[in-house]
């Protein structure tokens, strides 16, 4: 194949590290997201380096994702990506339920969702949902996608948190049903999981990923309509 000039191969790539915003409440992880953005940097370049037959190094790195080290759900994600900037939002948000929340923590869930003594049900993670929703009500062209716990689609949750949601002009996009956690990490947790797709735009045809056991892999279907059961 032949093979193109460096300067034509930067012109075929679209996404850079430096398009890459994110906010954790830790700072060492916050160090660690920039470096694990740089080495998928160099991995994805080395794809592009193999598809059209020449080297795309950026070297040096002047370009690096910016990772606010801050408290997600007390900072305006405008400060660190405007909303109409912001193409896809997705992240995995802590799992933490009622019982096992932290003083700050009962304060997060207090500044996302007010004084309703029913919100305070709701599982940690369910303040990224909201917070989500409100970030893109000014960009209905962005897509958000959180990794939860499954509890937010089953139970007394489905009843405290979608409707709220759903009013307020969230549509599931896409989902996984529940499946099993699994890293590389020791000791990892033995939770179940759901990813919910979501925006403000309707779909005339929905994804849904569904798994005939925990650890197996997804078969997706096509669905006219994904409510927050999956």
């Amino acid at each position: 194949s032949q093979q193109l000039s460096l300067d034509a191969v930067d012109q075929y790539v679209k996404v850079d590290v430096g398009q890459f915003h994110g906010i954790e409440i830790k700072e060492w992880p916050a160090q660690i997201a920039r470096v694990a953005m740089w080495l998928i940097d160099h991995q994805m370049n080395v794809k592009v380096s193999q598809t059209f037959g020449n080297a795309l190094v950026r070297i040096p790195l002047v370009k690096s994702a910016n990772i606010a080290h801050d408290n997600a759900l007390r900072t305006d994600w405008n400060e660190v990506l405007p909303a109409e900037e912001c193409s896809y939002v997705f992240g995995n948000p802590p799992f933490v339920g009622h019982q096992w929340r932290s003083h700050e923590q009962m304060e997060d869930m207090r500044s996302i969702w007010g004084e309703g003594g029913r919100f305070r049900r709701l599982d940690y993670v369910a303040c990224w949902h909201r917070k989500a929703l409100d970030y893109i009500q000014n960009n209905p062209q962005a897509q958000v996608a959180f990794v939860s716990t499954n509890s937010l689609c089953q139970g007394e949750q489905v009843g405290i948190l979608w409707p709220w949601m759903l009013e307020h002009g969230c549509v599931i996009q896409f989902a996984h049903r529940p499946f099993k956690w699994r890293n590389e990490a020791s000791g990892e947790a033995g939770v179940h999981c759901v990813i919910v797709g979501f925006g403000s735009q309707e779909r005339s045809a929905k994804r849904l990923f569904e798994y005939a056991t925990a650890i197996g892999q997804a078969q997706e279907i096509v669905a006219g309509n994904i409510n927050p059961y999956l």
